[in-house]
């Protein structure tokens, strides 16, 4: 069997990232098809994100959901943030009864909840680049004071001179 004869997991990329809707189990050569699409997307898209949708699936067990994880860990080496969403309440108690690792990646209700979190990610980050390091504030703060380096009192070695006040 090739790449060609195997069921693909349909990938679409949307707000910046890559979204996965699986409605079948995802063992042998369906989830080796899955994980080299999705990194393959995930790199030529440039996107930050990849979102799983689960939804579809009534049961998951211990080794698809080992499958699933490990695909979303990969993702992450990748640099992208991973969301898990859509799983229903039946699979989630089957998955903490199996004691399955849960805790490398985000779960949210639905696709609207997941591309709030990225949207509000991306807003965090965009305020985070307008705030200055200390250095810069400190920068900031020295040329709007009334302070001047005397180069005197510069001690040998010394990255920095040492300021004064008139």
């Amino acid at each position: 069997m090739d790449a060609n004869d195997v069921t693909r997991i349909p990938l679409t990329v949307s707000r910046g990232c890559v979204v996965a809707s699986i409605q079948r189990d995802l063992r042998g050569a369906v989830l080796q098809q899955f994980r080299d699409d999705l990194l393959e997307r995930l790199q030529t898209s440039g996107a930050n994100g990849v979102i799983i949708d689960l939804s579809g699936l009534s049961i998951i067990d211990a080794d698809d959901y080992d499958g699933i994880r490990r695909t979303l860990d990969m993702a992450a080496l990748m640099g992208a943030r991973a969301v898990l969403v859509g799983l229903r309440p039946g699979v989630v108690s089957a998955l903490v009864q199996l004691d399955v690792d849960t805790g490398s990646f985000d779960t949210l209700l639905d696709l609207d909840d997941a591309f709030a979190l990225f949207e509000n990610t991306d807003a965090k980050d965009e305020d985070d680049e307008e705030l200055q390091t200390p250095e810069e504030e400190m920068a900031d703060s020295a040329d709007d004071s009334d302070f001047s380096v005397n180069p005197d009192l510069m001690h040998e070695g010394a990255d920095e001179p040492e300021q004064y006040s008139d």
